[in-house]
């Protein structure tokens, strides 16, 4: 009897288990209990800090002061906007984004056209373009710094040999800039290009034959056909291109050893000065928010761009 009663007992236990299991499956879909572990880490690594760093920024918190922490309002935002500094380091890092970027889209957009119309070694060429993308960006840097080196480096053996003597590349502020920009360019214009020659290959060809027989010469099938159709591929990206300059940059920038002083001081290289050099947590956290912004308009800019290129 006794026995009965105790398998009864666990009978009704399993049951209850098994019912209250069907609610919270009722209630929370498997799926979401699938994804639990990836939210949880995702929110204690990327979310949490986030969310620190930005109240940090609005306080006063030096690591080398720690009796002196207050609430300081936008005092760290102001500060940082009017602190010429980083006034110049963000200058340095937007004509550095829009030049590359821009010079990319030029080279990468005339290398897709004179790809598309061969008819031989047009696949040996998209070979020989994908060697600078596979790339990372430390391998990119020392190789050119070794490249530019004004002693030892190729580029100023073949200058000096035409008389132009030994320029130092990445130690003169007026050179500095323009040679980290020409060493992201020669990485990055392969993946402009292979992005654009993709969308040529993809675009109908009876149109352009349809111009052809109408007589529009090839700038004109460029300007009213190739161009509009490849508009929402071009924003796509400039999007990426121009989020993945701003992080390579100051790679392939401390890494090449580039420029002196403040001259051409990089955004990232700002915020280490503040927080890392400085011990100015709060200064540190308020300027990368600030560089978060800049980004994020640009980022809204090109997408409302791209969404009213597909409504058109």
């Amino acid at each position: 009897m006794s026995f009965a009663t105790a398998a009864e007992r666990r009978s009704r236990r399993v049951d209850r288990a098994a019912t209250l299991r069907q609610r919270i499956g009722h209630l929370i879909p498997f799926y979401y209990w699938a994804v639990l572990p990836a939210l949880a880490a995702t929110l204690a690594v990327v979310v949490l800090p986030l969310m620190y760093s930005f109240g940090l920024s609005f306080w006063h918190y030096v690591l080398t002061d720690p009796r002196n922490v207050h609430f300081d309002g936008l005092a760290n935002y102001a500060h940082a906007l009017n602190d010429p500094t980083f006034r110049n380091s963000l200058g340095t890092t937007f004509v550095y984004g829009v030049g590359t970027v821009a010079v990319e889209l030029v080279l990468g957009m005339a290398f897709a056209l004179v790809v598309n119309t061969l008819t031989v070694g047009a696949g040996l060429v998209r070979t020989a373009m994908l060697v600078p993308v596979f790339m990372t960006p430390a391998v990119v840097a020392f190789m050119w710094r070794f490249m530019l080196h004004p002693d030892l480096g190729i580029v100023n053996y073949f200058l000096a040999l035409v008389g132009l003597g030994h320029p130092v590349w990445l130690g003169d502020p007026r050179l500095a800039l323009p040679s980290v920009m020409a060493v992201e360019i020669w990485r990055n214009t392969p993946f402009m290009f292979l992005v654009f020659l993709a969308g040529m290959q993809s675009l109908p060809s009876e149109l352009f034959e349809a111009a052809a027989v109408d007589g529009a010469s090839f700038w004109q099938r460029f300007r009213s056909l190739t161009l509009p159709l490849l508009m929402p591929l071009i924003l796509v990206a400039l999007i990426i291109r121009g989020m993945d300059a701003l992080r390579e940059f100051d790679t392939i920038f401390i890494m090449t050893g580039g420029g002196p002083g403040n001259a051409t001081e990089t955004i990232a290289i700002s915020t280490y000065r503040y927080s890392f050099r400085n011990y100015d947590m709060g200064l540190g956290s308020a300027v990368s928010y600030v560089i978060f912004a800049v980004v994020f308009l640009f980022g809204i800019y090109f997408v409302r761009r791209m969404n009213r290129t597909r409504v058109d």
